[in-house]
């Protein structure tokens, strides 16, 4: 948007989380509660950004420039208090003269559309500065609109500083504003402590800004969880249950089924195609892709993953891997990072895959591990095989050639190649390679001692 510059607040302590993580990195359906304020912005294309922090710099800091490396974060060293925050951030504005938009890292429900039409309406009207409002049947511990007798905005008081009388407003502040950039610094300077809390409240702006004879106008939100604050644990678990479910609902707009939207956690932006069916208790990380017509869970986390199409996902865990088309997962499976699983593959129950490559046609059906291999195309892995894949000090490749036939209780010995249509005993340790069209046999003669328990019991 033109001439616009977004400020996000997110310097304090967060006391009431009862946390050592800082607030804003708590994970809010599945990211950081910041990514959410972060990404609205960049999304209405504010080309300056910046982000006030204080409490913990360091490693918010380092989350911010993860999730968007233009946003100029400015500490706020000691946190008096909201409009000290503008203070701050003030010297970096020195020739900015346009529009602020002042958000709060910690309100992550915030729509695009709302901020969309706050900051339109700001720019196309005469306000100096334009307030986001709501009306909540339960106002207390949020600062309320104080309008005059014709309506129009003339302060807003904080819970701590309301008369007897003003207890009954239900309209409230949200803490998101848009500032006409001049008349915000001139009323900064003009602000003090005299309150109940000792800060410096950006709110007192408002009250200077009228007094001034200038116009403060307002935009209403009907639904108020959208500018609902996350302080405690409580809200930040309402907060993510409402996020999860607005995504279900957009999946399901566009065609997939979603069984139970209520226990269903799908991350913001993950691709799903037509006609799949996501199951309960499912999870589905950001960067997740997931074809059409494909079965996922219930009970499967998918993290950083692609799925082709008629897959079947069965309560298991795919993690930063690739799944082709035709495909069963599970059930209780695990795809470990780095895993390419081809075309009507078969991963069966209690299998782990790690870092490995398996071709078009490939059966793990049972209870076996597999890691660092490369898998041909129709190789049949027998029940309870396992490949040693670790000697201590380096992980080492096994490579398993087309229409290989694996036994059954199989432990094959990493560095190890087993050739082209060859196959392995059950009960076998395979330590050296199979040729072509060979059986590959590893382990001792059975020997059978006749009458050996009557002399034991003798």
């Amino acid at each position: 948007m033109n001439n616009v510059v977004s400020v996000i607040l997110a310097a304090g302590y967060g006391t009431r989380m009862e946390s050592s993580l800082p607030k804003v990195l708590h994970p809010l359906a599945g990211q950081p509660m910041v990514t959410y304020s972060l990404e609205l912005v960049r999304e209405l294309k504010i080309k300056r950004r910046i982000i006030v922090l204080g409490h913990q710099i360091e490693i918010i800091k380092e989350a911010v420039n993860k999730i968007d490396k233009e946003t100029t974060c400015v500490h706020q060293k000691q946190q008096l208090g909201t409009g000290h925050a503008l203070q701050v951030v003030q010297p970096y504005l020195t020739n900015f003269y346009g529009t602020i938009l002042v958000l709060s890292a910690d309100v992550p429900l915030l729509k695009q559309s709302t901020i969309y039409k706050m900051i339109t309406y700001h720019q196309n009207s005469s306000s100096s500065c334009t307030l986001l409002t709501v009306k909540l049947e339960n106002p207390r511990g949020y600062g309320r609109i104080i309008r005059d007798e014709s309506g129009e905005i003339i302060k807003i008081t904080e819970q701590g500083d309301l008369k007897d009388s003003q207890h009954e407003i239900k309209e409230i502040n949200s803490g998101i504003y848009c500032f006409n950039s001049e008349d915000l610094f001139s009323a900064l300077s003009l602000i003090d402590k005299d309150n109940f809390q000792k800060e410096y409240y950006l709110t007192d702006v408002i009250e200077i800004i009228k007094n001034r004879g200038c116009f403060v106008g307002s935009i209403s939100v009907e639904d108020p969880s959208e500018i609902m604050g996350v302080n405690t644990q409580q809200e930040l678990s309402y907060a993510s249950q409402v996020m999860y479910q607005a995504n279900a609902i957009e999946q399901m707009k566009r065609g997939v089924t979603i069984i139970s939207p209520v226990n269903t956690y799908l991350a913001r932006n993950v691709k799903i195609g037509k006609g799949t069916i996501i199951y309960p208790f499912t999870f589905i990380s950001e960067g997740c892709q997931i074809g059409c017509n494909s079965h996922i869970g219930p009970f499967s986390n998918v993290i950083e993953s692609q799925i082709g199409d008629h897959c079947r996902i069965l309560s298991s865990m795919i993690e930063q891997s690739s799944i082709g088309n035709n495909t069963t997962i599970g059930p209780y499976a695990h795809v470990r990072p780095e895993s390419i699983i081809g075309n009507e593959v078969k991963i069966g129950n209690f299998v782990e895959i790690k870092k490995t490559f398996i071709d078009q046609g490939t059966k793990a059906n049972h209870m076996s591990y597999l890691g660092d291999a490369t898998l041909g195309k129709n190789v049949n892995i027998g029940a309870g095989t396992i490949i040693c894949n670790y000697d201590g000090v380096r992980k080492n490749p096994t490579i398993i050639e087309d229409g290989v036939f694996i036994g059954s209780n199989n432990s094959l010995v990493a560095p190890v190649t087993i050739g082209k249509d060859s196959y392995t005993a059950a009960g076998s340790t395979i330590t050296e390679n199979v040729p072509p069209l060979s059986l590959g046999i590893a382990r001792s003669r059975q020997k059978n001692v006749l009458g050996w328990v009557e002399k034991k019991r003798q």
